[in-house]
């Protein structure tokens, strides 16, 4: 028996569509929230120094914002003391005097040995197994951020440290009350200080853990002080430099 041959020809292998182009993901629009935090940020990493004007048509131009969003995050740092509002001028990081650099000084050096001592306690009774874990840990990161030449990083962090140690402590109203302050002595270490000196060894930081390791509560106390002490000797109150400051790489660069 014969086949018969089908006269049908096979159809052609098509190539795949190319895919469409993928359009670039959208800029997210910078929210109130985003500006108020990259200003805060700035100066608490030290890019942002007491006395720059914070232009609300530059700053609204530098994220793509209406100047209203820009206005409503001046006026929340205004708030936290980190803006002054000026009249017919406009908003400018605040420069403390240094009358108030001392006293932001000394409300911590009353706080901050309390908050040692309270950690201690809390770490006896068994309720803050981990926290010279984390304590250590932060340090440690404050350490890789100054062998990288991270200064920005080192300086949050230094910040940090202090914060911690006063949630670690048990208390959200000290807690509350040491996240106010680290900014406020961030202006004042800007506004009498050189912009590149450090005022907060780490190695200060790993002699308080290992106080607190030890349960020397009066030792933790005297180490506090002195660690507090020591920032302020740093400082210069009797004058400030004088320092430009280029806004957009102040925020965005």
């Amino acid at each position: 028996m014969t086949t018969q041959r089908s006269s049908r020809k096979a159809a052609p292998v098509l190539a795949p569509a190319p895919a469409p182009a993928t359009e670039p993901a959208p800029r997210r629009v910078a929210s109130q929230a985003d500006i108020h935090e990259t200003i805060y940020n700035a100066i608490v990493e030290h890019r942002l120094l007491p006395g720059t004007k914070l232009a609300e048509e530059k700053v609204a131009e530098l994220f793509s914002v209406s100047r209203t969003q820009v206005r409503g995050a001046l006026q929340r740092l205004a708030v936290a003391q980190l803006v002054t509002l000026v009249p017919h001028r406009g908003a400018f990081v605040t420069t403390p005097t240094a009358g108030e650099a001392r006293d932001v000084l000394w409300v911590r050096r009353t706080l901050e040995p309390a908050a040692m001592a309270r950690l201690i306690e809390r770490i006896a009774a068994g309720k803050a197994p981990s926290a010279t874990r984390q304590l250590r840990a932060l340090v440690q990161r404050e350490r890789q951020a100054h062998a990288k030449g991270d200064r920005r990083k080192a300086v949050r962090l230094s910040g940090e440290f202090h914060v911690l140690l006063a949630e670690l402590s048990g208390s959200p109203q000290l807690a509350r009350m040491i996240r106010e302050l680290t900014p406020l002595t961030c202006l004042a270490i800007l506004a009498f200080d050189a912009p590149t000196d450090s005022a907060c060894p780490n190695d200060e930081h790993s002699q308080l853990i290992d106080a607190i390791e030890r349960c020397d509560t009066a030792g933790a106390r005297r180490l506090m002080e002195e660690h507090l002490e020591h920032i302020e000797r740093s400082l210069r109150l009797d004058g400030r430099p004088e320092v430009e400051i280029d806004l957009a790489e102040a925020l965005l660069g």
